[in-house]
């Protein structure tokens, strides 16, 4: 899936020719799909931090270009070579790059994709570090911020494991575009040992999103480090699968995970979880995720751009 992408530029002074990113726009001209977004916040920063009054013709520039992402008309990649020619002063459009996404899930639309893609450049080319992001993996349910909670606290889990991962920690080792996802937990051993916790009581759309990225997380490991043996504990709290709200989504977790069914773990007890845990990966030997891949070789011909 062929998309197009544009950085857009701020200078609080043009005589100065200084620029600083502050929005990203990205289309696809197959499906029409347009995302846009501004960082109100990095522009308050670079505003207090220069001295300059907030500027009428940057906030008009602004709402113009999001109105893109609301117009019903597809927006295709000449309207960005456009706004890449023309200037007004205080804001400038980067010419469009090409990122061509590989649609490995075919369960996975379009408009997920892009959502997905979209999200990483953003913080990997707008954001500061100061900016709120979200991580759709995570669940919300009281039951894992409980697990969360007491992995920290427990020294031997932390000799295993990473809690709390981000794949953006992966960065410096390889150029792959990948979205923002973070796991409960990681480890390695020759393979990839993690879990990450499905909250089952949020929108269908939003669970099947979530899944999805667990599921490219371990995809995405595994090709990157050459392991054919990882395993991706999906943990699900016995309440929530216990609903009948939830049988729809744990019908479609198990038939994910029909050929590895031991990858799905439905607990009540957070304690009786970390001890399920220790007890695997004692036996293989499991150290945390940052630990491993130091002196485990990346697999440099794998891409998922």
């Amino acid at each position: 899936m062929k998309t197009y992408f544009t950085t857009v530029k701020y200078a609080p002074n043009p005589d100065r020719e200084e620029f600083f990113g502050i929005g990203l726009i990205m289309v696809n001209p197959e499906s029409g799909a347009v995302k846009v977004r501004f960082s109100e916040e990095r522009v308050a920063r670079i505003n207090r931090a220069l001295g300059v009054d907030k500027s009428s013709l940057l906030e008009s520039a602004i709402k113009q270009a999001e109105g893109l992402a609301k117009n019903h008309e597809a927006v295709d990649v000449k309207h960005l070579e456009y706004l890449s020619v023309y200037e007004n002063g205080v804001i400038r459009y980067a010419a469009p790059q090409t990122l061509v996404i590989a649609h490995d899930n075919p369960e996975e639309s379009a408009d997920v994709l892009l959502e997905q893609r979209f999200d990483r450049l953003y913080y990997k080319l707008i954001a500061d570090k100061q900016e709120s992001r979200a991580t759709a993996s995570r669940s919300n349910n009281a039951f894992a911020a409980t697990f969360r909670k007491q992995a920290k606290k427990d020294e031997q889990f932390k000799r295993h494991f990473d809690i709390g991962y981000s794949l953006d920690a992966i960065e410096q080792q390889t150029e792959t575009l990948f979205p923002v996802i973070s796991m409960d937990f990681i480890g390695g051993n020759g393979s990839i040992y993690c879990g990450n916790f499905i909250d089952l009581e949020v929108q269908e759309k939003t669970l099947q999103k979530n899944i999805a990225e667990t599921f490219l997380v371990r995809n995405f490991l595994t090709s990157l480090y050459h392991s054919d043996s990882s395993q991706c504990k999906i943990i699900l709290d016995k309440q929530q699968a216990k609903s009948n709200s939830a049988r729809k989504a744990l019908h479609s977790i198990e038939l994910a995970l029909e050929k590895e069914p031991d990858n799905l773990l439905i607990v009540s007890d957070t304690q009786e979880l970390i001890e399920k845990v220790l007890h695997e990966v004692d036996e293989k030997g499991v150290i945390p995720f940052s630990r491993w891949i130091r002196s485990h070789p990346l697999n440099t011909s794998y891409s998922s751009l």
